[in-house]
């Protein structure tokens, strides 16, 4: 078994710390390239999740929502963060567009914030994590490896 599967199933995030601590340590075992599916409402953690993957890479600057950009890149000790909103994309075409490998050659690790408007482009590996608010406010954090 490997260290990432041992993040498989379902973690709570009682705050935004525990949710960013979460995001850090996974993105510790992650390998060099993965692409990470990030499903779930406004407000659920994605973003903030997300923050937690740039720490655990190496990545210095503040990440921030890429809603207005499409996606932002940032460099890491160990792989640079792609950090994407799919939300405004219309279409799978619209993806390809973006030329993203050859913007940000691997190593890599792509965020995908509301990746149901790509899913045929995301690859068959693809980590899937499903976010989403509890009636006591804390958040589920679903990884699915």
């Amino acid at each position: 078994m490997s260290l990432l599967s041992d993040f498989s199933g379902v973690h709570i995030a009682r705050g935004r710390d525990d949710t960013v601590r979460l995001g850090e340590e996974f993105a510790r075992a992650l390998p060099a390239c993965a692409t990470l599916a990030l499903y779930g409402d406004l407000g659920s953690g994605k973003t903030t999740f997300t923050k937690g993957i740039a720490a655990g890479l190496g990545v210095l600057e503040t990440v921030k929502s890429p809603s207005f950009n499409i996606y932002c890149i940032y460099s890491g000790s160990r792989s640079a963060l792609v950090h994407m909103d799919a939300y405004r994309l219309s279409s799978p075409a619209a993806y390809d567009d973006l030329l993203i490998d050859e913007i940000a050659p691997d190593p890599k690790i792509l965020c995908i914030e509301w990746p149901e408007n790509i899913e045929s482009c995301l690859p068959k590996d693809a980590i899937k994590i499903y976010f989403s608010i509890q009636p006591d406010s804390s958040h589920l954090i679903d990884i699915r490896v």
